[in-house]
């Protein structure tokens, strides 16, 4: 089983009475590591039991008493926090990225780490306001489309595959829309990238696809959005299958 999430980063004044437990969470945690928790990142041996005893000693409390996140920094040096565990900021899925998770990204946001000893992480971040924006363009566009061209042809190409993929996005759009605009949101592809060639890894551009197929949509060009479309559900089909074991082979080649 392989595991893939969206992780909300929330601006670390906004917890209220737990911001300063953040704050010191986050600044121990830079000066024991020398930087930021990253979604690339993994812990080797007993370094996070290391870390949490080194840290209970700091803050002077119970190590069962500890509560960890993730946290980042924009260009100002402002924290942005994701308790781990927090239901409310993590959504998951196991064996598979939904695609409609791909058009909050955008190429140029992607961060990826390759490793000769087989450690491979990709992740997009962005932030909420930008997501939701492109949450709006995609919802217009999938509208737009449902209103313009007959059920019939649609139903044809694209089965009922453009309503679910409009409600999935309007349920993205009420989630984020719980939280600052100012925050962040990122994907991690998770244990995801051990179920794909390293040369599959490197080509991975689902975040480009999806929007391939959006645009060819808006431009009317239902034949080729259809061909977008099906490509994109056999390559992930195919990375399922991997990760949920249908597939005797370790990695798609």
């Amino acid at each position: 089983m392989a595991i893939s999430s969206i992780l909300i980063y929330e601006p670390i004044e906004s917890f209220g009475s737990k911001s300063n437990y953040w704050k010191e969470y986050a600044e121990f945690y830079e000066k024991y590591w020398g930087g930021p928790t990253s979604p690339l990142g993994v812990w080797f041996g007993n370094e996070y039991e290391a870390f949490r005893n080194a840290l209970s000693k700091h803050l002077g409390i119970d190590e069962k008493e500890i509560e960890d996140c993730y946290f980042m920094k924009n260009e100002e040096g402002k924290y942005f926090v994701a308790p781990m565990y927090s239901k409310s900021n993590t959504a998951h899925s196991e064996n598979i990225i939904p695609i409609d998770w791909f058009v909050l990204f955008s190429e140029e946001e992607r961060k990826s780490l390759y490793t000769h000893w087989g450690f491979n992480a990709i992740h997009y971040d962005t932030s909420i306001d930008t997501a939701l924006d492109r949450i709006k363009q995609a919802l217009q566009i999938l509208s737009g489309c449902l209103e313009k061209h007959e059920e019939k042809k649609l139903q044809s190409l694209f089965a009922n595959n453009l309503s679910v993929m409009s409600q999935s996005l309007s349920d993205l759009q009420t989630w984020f829309s719980g939280f600052e605009n100012s925050g962040f949101i990122v994907l991690n592809y998770g244990d995801i990238c051990s179920f794909m060639h390293i040369s599959t890894l490197n080509n991975e551009k689902s975040v480009d696809e999806i929007w391939q197929f959006l645009h060819k949509l808006e431009e009317g060009e239902l034949q080729e959005a259809s061909t977008f479309l099906r490509i994109l559900f056999q390559k992930w089909e195919g990375i399922r299958s991997q990760a949920s074991g249908e597939n005797d082979q370790s990695t798609l080649q």
